[in-house]
């Protein structure tokens, strides 16, 4: 009786302590060291690991460092690497359960008891079978056979779903690739125009500061002194716009290339760098046919078909009963027992009546109708690829004839600009004449550029839109030096046909980006 105080009381004190726990938890701002070392950390993460420039990039460099910093690879990357974890625990989920069990057990009074005949007269003297204080321990297996076939289709699924990500990586490093081509060549035209900017600008500067000194000492106040200051500040414009696009140019590249902000880099457009293309003696025809194998939408949709036919096969599983095997070795050291330690086993069979009769037919019929979604849903991508591939090849064809265009253009124009700015210093034209047709002779100099630069575009959308890009296959793990030159060696295969079969969907390609994610562990590692 002594004991009842002492415990009401130690209850009452680990309910109050506990109510005063939770009342102390408030809301807390993060502190700036945190906030530093996130930022730290994420700096790192991004830009820590990376080799240096330590020279002109060619386009080879430029699509290799793509390859091993691009951060949007690197995210791709990691999806793939938490969907095979993902695989990794339906594995798990497959195994029967082993469950160890411990236990302490005391009681203030003793377990007595006593019992009644059907008449409801006591048929025994109070007494206990258990002690105040005894200890349990045991061991159990339990499998239930239904619960490991579900665990099994849903460990198929999550394979697919690691292929899918596969194939999304696939698909954005089309992506990346193309764009790095295209702000490559950009790149390049800004850095041929960079030469020329500056002094262009500054001439049209004193010409303008010119016009406003006459119209303030008002030796030029006509409607003509005023169109010449306005066709100045419009030239002004347009050379700081070009300027503007040039400096994006660069930056659009240092990004998709994974570089640090602000880091200083020259390209090197190599004249031997000619376009190289495998789809140049290829039709229409053949290129939508290798689309409809290649594109990674596609095998996307291909993989979620496995998912939803391997989900109505769920579905009818669990239309089934359940039977779960158990087996077990306990122990307990209750001093009444004969017999401290046994093993157990059972064997139960469950069937969920209701959830057959009722919803069984409706979630069969669901995962039915979802596998149809998908039919449609690969229908519709299929006239969207195609139309693509149609855009595309047309596209290349209008691009290399507006480059075409555009070289005779730029020469012409440059032909006026000599000709203008020898006017000019022989007196015979006016400054306005000369300056405007040497900013119209860059124009078209940029023009022609960036035509090259749409050109170089179409064939890597073309590319993209057929599903082709032999580079995804090159293992992001190894050297940059290594993956450069296995850049080269690919592009330097362009042009043949020889990587057609290889250089769209492979399956010994896929296989082994997986056996990479796979191997990698953790997908920053080397990063």
């Amino acid at each position: 009786m002594r004991q009842a105080p002492l415990v009401a009381f130690v209850a009452t004190f680990g309910i109050t302590l506990v109510t005063l726990s939770a009342c102390s938890v408030k809301p807390t701002a993060m502190d700036d060291a945190t906030i530093d070392q996130r930022a730290s950390g994420d700096w790192q993460t991004a830009f820590g690991n990376q080799q240096p420039v330590t020279g002109p990039i060619d386009l080879n460099e430029a699509i290799a460092r793509a390859i091993a910093y691009n951060m949007d690879n690197r995210l791709k990357l990691m999806e793939a690497v938490v969907a095979n974890r993902n695989l990794s625990l339906s594995r798990w989920e497959m195994l029967p359960e082993i469950a160890a069990s411990a236990g302490y057990n005391h009681r203030n009074k003793q377990h007595f008891a006593s019992s009644e005949d059907v008449n409801g007269n006591q048929s025994l003297v109070q007494s206990t079978s258990l002690d105040k204080t005894y200890s349990t321990a045991g061991m159990e297996l339990s499998w239930n056979v239904l619960d490991f076939g579900i665990n099994y289709l849903s460990a198929k699924q999550a394979a697919d779903g690691v292929m899918i990500a596969i194939e999304r990586q696939r698909k954005l490093m089309h992506n990346v690739i193309m764009d790095v081509e295209y702000a490559f060549w950009m790149a390049a035209a800004a850095q041929r125009a960079e030469a020329q900017l500056p002094p262009l600008i500054e001439q049209t500067r004193r010409a303008l500061e010119k016009s406003r000194e006459s119209a303030e000492r008002g030796l030029r106040q006509t409607e003509a002194s005023l169109a010449y200051r306005r066709d100045l500040l419009d030239l002004m414009q347009q050379l700081l716009a070009l300027q503007g696009d040039m400096h994006s140019a660069k930056m659009e590249l240092a990004s998709l290339m994974g570089l640090p902000p602000g880091t200083a880099f020259q390209v090197s457009a190599a004249p031997s760098d000619v376009l190289r293309s495998p789809f140049a003696e290829m039709s229409v025809l053949e290129l939508e046919q290798y689309s409809l194998r290649n594109r990674p939408e596609l095998l996307e949709e291909d993989y979620r078909e496995r998912i939803a036919a391997t989900e109505i096969r769920k579905a009818c599983l669990q239309l089934l009963p359940g039977l779960e095997l158990r087996t077990g070795y306990f122990y307990d050291d209750n001093s009444f027992l004969l017999y401290n330690d046994w093993a157990e086993s059972s064997l139960r069979l469950t069937w969920d009546l209701l959830g057959t009769v009722v919803a069984g037919r409706d979630l069969v019929d669901y995962a039915r109708d979802n596998e149809r979604l998908g039919d449609v849903r690969r229908a519709a991508l299929t006239v969207a690829v195609l139309t693509q591939v149609d855009l595309a090849y047309s596209h290349v064809k209008r691009a290399q004839l507006n480059h075409s265009y555009a070289v005779e253009l730029a020469d012409i124009d440059r032909q006026m600009a000599s000709q203008s700015q020898a006017r000019w210093q022989s007196s015979q034209g006016t400054e306005l004449e000369s300056i405007h047709a040497a900013t119209q002779a860059l124009l078209s100099a940029v023009q022609k550029d960036v035509s090259y630069a749409d050109w170089r575009s179409a064939n890597g959308r073309l590319s993209n839109a057929v599903g082709y890009q032999p580079e995804f296959y090159i293992d992001y793990r190894q050297p940059l030096e290594v993956i450069e030159q296995q850049v080269a060696d690919m592009r330097t295969q362009s042009a043949s046909m020889e990587l057609l079969p290889i250089g769209g969907y492979n399956p010994e390609g896929v296989e082994k980006r997986e056996a990479e994610i796979r191997a990698d562990g953790q997908a920053a590692a080397h990063w």
